[in-house]
């Protein structure tokens, strides 16, 4: 286990030289990574295999380098893992031994009991030299790719953090003070609830976006196509089924358990309003859209 927190973090937490961090991955969430670390003054690298993606992040000037390859060595302060879910553990052994004691490295996937309980074993058995805080920003978008990337995304949405027990506070407050420097809400969670919690905001209504899509499709297959119809309405609530598949399929069986325990929930108040349609009763139908106004207001 590392020591803390005090003089044990890399040289540019404690301002001795410029801070400099290494993004692995310039997708979408980590091209943004790498913009709004460039605009909060910091010395950024990147490694991506696609090397389009690195000479557009040198030409954006976000950042400084980039290798389409992991180098031996990196002597950076931070880390950041934006890796397809499948790939987060290969990108998390390889800092071992390949970045300096006192890191702080942190990921961005949309499950954290596999990696957060990886960097706990890791720990335990003495193999790892870093600090690692799970990470997810609560702003994902259908798009992907560097092209997608925006300094500004995280403004003004929770981004989740999941430390571990024993990782110093002050550790912590110093990935909350960049995240913060996004415009960034952060809220704190157990890896396991936030898995639990992500299903209900985030994984299923990605499937009730698909279904939806594919539903009306197989209502119109007689007669004339109620997608000729399709306002905003449909629209807005259809528009994440065009996120990647490749993505959303390891995100859905990772998380099946949680995914399968909240659609019970859905099912149920897809069950009672069915109900209310077969009675006429347009009251509870009335009812039900003024309690969902309210859960709507807890939003922040």
């Amino acid at each position: 286990m590392l020591e803390g927190p005090a003089g044990i973090l890399t040289p540019g937490w404690s301002g001795l030289r410029i801070p400099k961090a290494c993004i692995l991955g310039l997708g979408m969430i980590g091209g943004s990574w790498a913009g709004a670390l460039h605009r909060s003054g910091w010395e950024v690298f990147a490694v991506d295999p696609e090397k389009a993606s690195i000479d557009e992040a040198v030409c954006r000037g976000w950042i400084r380098a980039g290798w389409t390859e992991m180098p031996q060595y990196l002597e950076v302060d931070l880390v950041i893992l934006a890796l397809p879910l499948q790939a987060l553990a290969k990108g998390y052994d390889q800092l071992v031994g390949r970045i300096p004691k006192g890191t702080i490295v942190t990921d961005v996937g949309s499950i954290k009991t596999e990696i957060c309980n990886k960097s706990q074993v890791n720990v335990q058995n003495g193999s790892c030299h870093f600090y690692f805080i799970g990470g997810h920003p609560m702003n994902g978008s259908e798009q992907s790719g560097f092209g997608a990337a925006n300094p500004n995304l995280f403004r003004d949405y929770p981004y989740v953090l999941t430390p571990a027990d024993d990782c110093p506070p002050s550790v912590v407050q110093k990935l909350v003070e960049v995240v913060q420097g996004f415009g960034a809400k952060v809220v704190f969670r157990e890896p396991r609830d936030h898995d639990i919690e992500v299903a209900m905001v985030s994984h299923i209504p990605h499937l009730l976006a698909v279904a939806l899509a594919l539903a009306t499709h197989d209502a119109s297959q007689e007669g004339g196509s109620a997608l000729g119809l399709a306002g905003r309405s449909f629209r807005d609530l259809t528009r994440i089924a065009d996120s990647s598949p490749e993505m959303w399929k390891e995100i859905m069986v990772r998380n099946s358990d949680a995914i399968l325990s909240g659609l019970t929930f859905w099912e149920q108040r897809i069950k009672e309003l069915r109900e209310c349609l077969q009675l006429g009763d347009g009251e509870a139908i009335a009812e039900a859209f003024r309690k969902a106004h309210k859960v709507r207001g807890y939003i922040n």
